[in-house]
């Protein structure tokens, strides 16, 4: 690759905005500064130049140019980077053109893409079971309304007996005993290799570059010698639940015609979805939403991000925690409040038409809230009292309009009993004390720039 290429459209991009499409900056005299994203920071050390063209962490060390910061936010080669930047800049397509080679960053060394293949061939063995097997797998999935389109887009398969697996990655492929063992598919005891994923429903995962990490597995028709509905894959150096979002490279092409990205519980969640025209959809897979998540969530820009957990109290006791944990990170999620007991798969078969109205009528994440506690109001006055200044300070930190605090302290006033002056004060107090919190952390000359030196006179800084 010509360094006289790359050169040119670093010379054409504005780091800063590209920097801003993953996480906030704010200016600071000729520099912008920001939260690194690359380790657990809480005050801002990532300083970005816009003369320069390059970032620098003054914590962990991270830095370079626009490139290798795509790079280390994706986890993505060096072409993929130099892609991914000339559609964010809005560049001419043609640049992409002058790309000859890869060379620099890859996500996975040789021995994780040697897994990578040896999973890619266990699918294709699963996937040709899934029709082939005398165990009626294929009568379970065609009642769950799985076609055959459904089946191939999402790789569902089934084992039914790990010994012809075994025999298959060895005399086709040259798989290694050895390798095997260190793949999440298998287990070993004194017996030799087992699989967990025995008699049941296989899906595969893979990572948002479409590479496949790891299985899923859910129990069908046949008996089998573990417990438990679903086995979820294991941490291993591929795969780690609180890093991956499933379905998301098929989310994100759907994304480019639609406005918004369902995140539901599970994986036949989302495929329930699909049937019913929502590709547009992720699954957290049963986890807790996590910081890699959103990070990951907050680069889908222009798009509405729907939380549609179920409907019993875990998953809505979750939905809360999400809306507070979203809005502490910046990112502004909505949410769809499923009836009691109810989720997405049985809520499409048992009422098709019910679903959709809820799915198009997402709420913003103060209502949400709001008619969550007003399910689960507190028993005594001061507890209702930190809940809604709870309530109170998650909104302020939001960009949210006058019609919206009218619409939050009507709200308010119907769940507490509470007159709306009363609220509107205690709102103001909160909104000032976060200001004058700001006015003493910002530099002092962009301080008077902004508030201006009478604002300032009451602060101390």
């Amino acid at each position: 690759m010509e360094q006289s290429i790359i050169d040119k459209v670093l010379e054409q991009v504005d780091i800063v905005d590209v920097i801003q499409n993953y996480i906030p900056l704010t200016k600071k005299g000729k520099s912008y500064i920001g939260l690194c994203p690359f380790h657990e920071d809480t005050n801002p050390s990532l300083s970005v130049s816009k003369e320069k063209r390059i970032y620098k962490c003054f914590t962990c060390n991270e830095g370079g140019n626009a490139i290798s910061f795509i790079q280390k936010m994706e986890h993505c080669d060096f072409k993929t980077a130099y892609n991914k930047l000339i559609e964010l800049a809005g560049l001419n397509e043609d640049w992409k053109m002058k790309i000859v080679q890869e060379p620099t960053y890859d996500p996975y060394d040789e021995k994780q893409k040697r897994q990578i293949e040896m999973n890619d061939s266990i699918q294709k063995y699963l996937e040709y079971r899934l029709h082939t097997n005398m165990e009626k797998s294929l009568d379970y999935v065609r009642e769950r309304g799985l076609q055959d389109d459904c089946l191939k887009k999402f790789g569902i398969g089934y084992l039914d007996d790990i010994k012809p697996v075994i025999n298959f990655l060895e005399k086709k492929f040259g798989f290694t005993v050895e390798e095997m063992k260190m793949n999440d598919f298998f287990r070993y005891n004194e017996r030799g290799l087992f699989s967990p994923f025995e008699h049941r429903i296989t899906i595969p995962i893979f990572d948002r570059y479409n590479h496949l990490i790891g299985f899923a597995g859910r129990k069908a028709y046949a008996e089998t010698f573990m417990d438990g509905k679903y086995i979820n894959p294991s941490t291993t150096e591929l795969f780690e639940k609180s890093k991956v979002l499933y379905n998301l490279y098929h989310a994100r092409n759907a994304l480019r015609s639609k406005k918004a990205l369902y995140i539901v519980e599970g994986y036949m969640d989302v495929v329930a979805m699909t049937i019913n025209s929502y590709d547009n959809c992720v699954a957290l897979m049963g986890t807790a939403l996590t910081q890699e998540h959103i990070n990951q969530l907050k680069q889908l820009k222009d798009k509405d991000i729907v939380f549609v957990l179920d409907g019993d109290k875990a998953g809505q006791a979750s939905m809360f925690r999400i809306y507070a944990q979203s809005v502490e990170a910046g990112l502004d999620a909505k949410f769809v409040c499923l009836p009691e007991g109810r989720d997405p798969d049985d809520l499409f078969r048992s009422d098709k038409e019910k679903m959709d109205v809820l799915l198009s009528s997402y709420h913003y994440g103060y209502e949400f809230a709001l008619d969550y506690c007003k399910q689960h109001s507190e028993p005594s006055f001061m507890k209702q009292k930190e809940q809604m200044k709870l309530m109170l300070n998650l909104f302020s930190r939001q960009q949210r309009d006058a019609f919206d605090l009218a619409h939050l302290t009507s709200m308010m006033t119907e769940v507490y009993d509470i007159d709306r002056e009363s609220i509107k004060a205690v709102y103001s107090e909160i909104v000032n004390i976060q200001k004058q919190k700001t006015i003493r952390e910002m530099p002092q000359d962009e301080a008077v720039s902004r508030y201006g030196t009478r604002t300032l006179r009451g602060v101390h800084r």
